[in-house]
């Protein structure tokens, strides 16, 4: 009886360790981490000269942001597990410094940094989990996400050049003015993506990790006349609360 009694205690904590749910039980995680996202297709043109015209092309760059939420999840069987949750989710994109310069003159320089464009949204995942090992789960589904806000923010200054006696050039710089556009008239209300990833579990604690591919144009038909998708990671840390 004893030993029948510690097999069980040992059965259940390790269950417990690895986060493992009941059947027929519901769970609530609250999580917190960190998004990685860009857009496809998202380019800027720019000048290398004033009467070049806009003769190359800056890809877009993966720009980071917060995301958090909570999700809720029912343990349908041992091994499958649905889920519907509420994140709210920081993304958009950047671009890299530029410069468009005169080169015939070479006077003046219009010169950009820290360009991004940035979006919220709050994101309504359903997935799929499937524990593969203990506390391992591979999870998909689909997800809807709702904008919250958009802005583009930029900074500028310019940029003057000397040539000097000797043939080198001296350059004398103006003030940094920040510009920030409210760009919600720009983007779609509703955005559908697909999450794809991996979570694991040890005592209640869930790392997961997600790559979310973008179904939708994120813009109005009427702003841009190209496809550009949402496309981001999100890493998040959450602890498990059985209901």
């Amino acid at each position: 009886m004893k030993k029948c009694l510690f097999v069980s205690l040992c059965l259940l904590s390790c269950a417990l360790s690895y986060g493992q749910s009941r059947v027929g039980s519901f769970s609530i995680t609250p999580r917190i981490g960190a998004s990685i996202s860009n857009l496809t297709n998202e380019v800027l043109y720019a000048s290398t000269g004033v009467d070049n015209g806009n003769d190359y092309e800056l890809k877009s760059k993966y720009k980071a942001g917060l995301t958090f939420g909570a999700e809720v999840e029912y343990q349908a069987t041992p091994v499958i597990g649905l889920s519907l949750g509420a994140l709210y989710s920081m993304q958009g994109f950047r671009y890299p410094e530029y410069a468009a310069k005169d080169e015939k003159t070479n006077a003046y320089y219009a010169f950009d940094n820290n360009s991004r464009t940035n979006l919220q949204y709050i994101n309504i995942p359903l997935l799929v989990n499937v524990y593969l090992y203990k506390g391992l789960a591979l999870k998909a589904g689909v997800q809807m996400g709702l904008l919250v806000d958009a802005e583009s923010k930029y900074d500028d200054r310019t940029m003057t050049r000397t040539k000097n006696a000797d043939g080198t050039y001296s350059y004398t710089y103006g003030d940094s003015k920040s510009t920030t556009t409210d760009m919600k008239d720009a983007f779609n209300k509703v955005d559908f993506d697909i999450p794809v990833g991996l979570s694991y579990e040890y005592m209640n604690f869930v790392l997961d990790a997600r790559y979310n591919i973008g179904l939708s144009n994120v813009y109005k038909k009427d702003y841009v006349d190209y496809n550009s998708k949402n496309s981001f990671f999100t890493v998040t840390f959450g602890y498990k609360f059985t209901l």
